[in-house]
């Protein structure tokens, strides 16, 4: 099986597409057999949240909001040439494919004024300018859909097209043009959850609607699906036992969700982790709470960084949003 690369590595909004699973009770806390470091209290980039972290060439590369940054050691971030294409959750979306970084899309407006659908498809090769591959393209007109790549193509799975909700499956070898695999995958029409490979099966955890409408699968949020070939789904649980998802990263052979675990209303200091995509227990981490972080691995670490948080003050919501940059490495024996 090829191997995936994890392209929605931040969830955006939990409660805009009202993916968080269930209000079961979290694992127990362990043992902490992994420590973290921090590199930087604050990063060359502002502080911000739900942009990726690629790793190309021996580097570390923060599609950013604003600009797009690279690192080689995660502590000392420069500004690159390369502007951003993304500067919300509906305008594009950033894929690593080929050793290159696609943006799929340039849609205006959102889900409550209305969205404009656009089918352009940049890439970037150097990382200092976009080359336009298509002013228009084959790429379904979609938000909120799950995609990763897989078998030398890329993969997009169900969303939001606007008015309604889809469980369809495209695939694509450039970007541009854009075969449907399946009409009807085995899973409800929803915003895709998380999509991620682990131990040789593709995973999709959760997944929902924007919060307040209306669907036929209102516990598909405690769903957790697994195949094979990325066609043919089988459901694992439909009772997943986890409150709250967080951003997916496959570190030390084990499955991780980064932030945004929540059961009570509050973001933890905290990751879930598994060793089979069903049992789940808490690591504890040193962080300030947060969901909607980056999350990558390199030289045998795990980084994050940015993520979002609130709190409420005089009846108010406060958000607060982070750029440091943490590393978190196995013990010693």
């Amino acid at each position: 099986m090829s191997k995936l690369k994890i392209l929605f590595v931040a969830i955006l909004s939990l409660s805009l597409t009202g993916c968080a699973f269930g209000q079961a009770k979290l694992p127990e806390k362990t043992k902490a057999d992994y420590v973290w470091n921090e590199a930087t209290k604050n990063a060359a980039f502002p502080q911000g949240y739900g942009f990726p972290v690629f790793v190309i060439n021996e580097k570390m590369i923060a599609f950013h909001h604003e600009n797009v940054w690279s690192s080689a050691d995660g502590t000392n971030w420069t500004k690159t040439d390369l502007p951003s294409v993304k500067r919300d959750a509906y305008e594009a979306r950033y894929v690593q494919f080929n050793n290159h970084v696609y943006a799929l899309g340039q849609n205006q407006g959102n889900y409550v004024k209305g969205i404009q659908f656009g089918s352009t498809i940049r890439r970037t090769t150097d990382f200092k300018k976009w080359e336009t591959l298509a002013e228009k393209s084959e790429l379904p007109n979609r938000v909120f859909y799950g995609s990763f790549v897989f078998g030398g193509k890329i993969w997009l799975m169900g969303g939001y097209d606007g008015k309604n909700y889809h469980n369809d499956i495209w695939n694509s070898a450039d970007g541009v043009r854009w075969t449907q695999i399946s009409e009807h995958a085995a899973w409800s029409p929803r915003n895709a959850g998380i999509l991620v490979e682990f131990k040789n099966r593709l995973w999709m955890l959760g997944g929902g609607v924007i919060d307040g409408m209306t669907t036929d699968n209102p516990n598909s949020n405690k769903e957790i699906w697994s195949s094979t070939d990325g066609v043919n789904w089988t459901l694992t649980t439909a009772k997943a036992e986890i409150s709250a998802l967080g951003t997916p990263i496959v570190f030390d052979d084990k499955l991780w969700l980064i932030g945004a675990n929540r059961n009570d209303g509050n973001f933890a200091r905290s990751s879930l982790v598994t060793d089979d995509a069903v049992t789940w227990r808490e690591e504890s981490a040193p962080w300030s709470p947060r969901g909607a972080v980056a999350a990558w691995t390199f030289g045998g670490k795990l980084f994050i960084t940015g993520g979002k948080y609130s709190y409420m003050k005089n009846g108010e919501p406060v958000f607060v949003y982070s750029n440091d940059v943490w590393a978190m490495s196995k013990k010693s024996e």
